[in-house]
């Protein structure tokens, strides 16, 4: 398997959206009183603004010409604050490898690449948000080592 990870252009946007889709769904179905089931997850204009941004880029991983995965990064510097340690690292806003590929390795391709951006970028970390029910995620993040430095918390009142 010959998988190719580059920047991705305006052509690949049908296909992230896709990949987008199916996490969405998979949340939506998680927390329903959070995330809807749409079609069209990943606004376009959303989409262009990030590939002209330069502090962020699209990753994507290829089988042959097909996008199978994809990866939304920012660089972003601490707030200048007395009480912040000065820092630049690197955000991973969104990842998702289609269903069918995935447990073969293109997850695991695309993250190392991941890193290797943020590095490149100069940042000290790679952060991300992940949400509690999503332990299939979780166990993939920690087998490279990441480890849980913040937790969100929320009290519904709707239940």
């Amino acid at each position: 398997m010959n998988i190719m990870i580059n920047e991705a252009t305006m052509e690949d946007y049908k296909a992230i959206n896709a990949i987008v889709k199916e996490g969405q769904d998979e949340h939506a179905q998680a927390l329903p009183h959070i995330f809807r089931s749409i079609d069209r997850v990943m606004p376009e204009d959303y989409y262009q603004h990030l590939l002209n941004d330069i502090k962020s880029e699209i990753i994507v991983a290829r089988l042959e010409d097909e996008v199978v995965g994809f990866a939304v990064m920012e660089r972003i510097e601490s707030p200048a604050f007395d009480s912040l340690v000065p820092r630049a690292f690197a955000y991973m806003n969104d990842f998702g490898v289609k269903n069918n590929n995935q447990r073969n390795g293109i997850g695991r391709a695309l993250f190392k690449a991941c890193v290797t951006w943020a590095k490149v970028k100069g940042a000290s970390s790679l952060e991300l948000n992940v949400w509690e029910f999503n332990e299939k995620a979780m166990s993939f993040y920690e087998s490279f080592g990441m480890e849980t430095i913040s937790r969100k918390m929320s009290l519904s009142f709707t239940k």
